[in-house]
């Protein structure tokens, strides 16, 4: 029954975690990671991988300690993310069962830094290299929906981050003539330069 437990739970994260990645605003992103975590870490706990599970708990209160400091419109410090850290570790060291268990030990962290990451584009790449680790640890914990979820979205990420590259580069040049038609009329050339490489850097850094 706990095994069953565990592939349902998986693949409902599967699912929220499938959705989180394709929005482009911070806010809406953590809420769906909060959620797939959620069923993301009872999978771990109905399969007896306590420090996988815990660890997911321990990063659920870091994503909403994230969501309240981004509704309030305040900068997450960088203390927060070595306290996080050091409690992934702790949990490591209580629950550590053998050698597979320093992949989540290890991923948390790197998901973590994910989170604290200045753009979403930063936050893709942080969250791309642990999945390919956790799939290594679910086929071996036996979370088989979670395994599929980590290599699917694996695929996603790297969609999403290509899909930013070609909108950039399909667009850019509207971009240009846009700015310069609605915004910089006034300006000379060298000053149209120099705000339009501004705004595609402020473009890039949403993403």
């Amino acid at each position: 029954m706990s095994f069953i437990l565990s592939q349902v739970m998986g693949g409902i994260a599967l699912i929220v975690y499938l959705i989180s990645y394709f929005f482009k605003e911070r806010k809406n992103f953590l809420i769906f990671q909060f959620v797939g975590d959620l069923f993301y870490a009872l999978s771990y706990i109905f399969d007896g991988s306590l420090v996988a599970g815990i660890n997911t708990f321990i990063s659920m209160t870091c994503v909403l300690v994230l969501f309240i400091l981004t509704e309030k419109k305040k900068e997450a410090k960088i203390w927060l993310f070595f306290i996080f850290a050091s409690l992934y570790l702790v949990n490591g060291v209580i629950f550590f069962v053998d050698f597979y268990d320093l992949i989540p030990i290890i991923t948390s962290i790197l998901f973590t830094m994910g989170y604290f990451a200045k753009t979403m584009r930063l936050t893709k790449i942080f969250m791309l290299i642990p999945n390919i680790f956790f799939l290594v640890y679910d086929i071996a914990r036996g979370v088989y929906t979670s395994a599929l979820l980590d290599a699917i979205e694996c695929v996603v990420i790297f969609s999403a981050i290509l899909e930013h590259k070609i909108y950039l580069k399909l667009h850019k040049g509207s971009h240009e003539w846009e700015i310069i038609k609605s915004q910089l009329v006034d300006l000379d050339e060298k000053s149209k330069i120099w705000h339009y490489k501004n705004y595609l850097k402020r473009e890039k850094n949403n993403f």
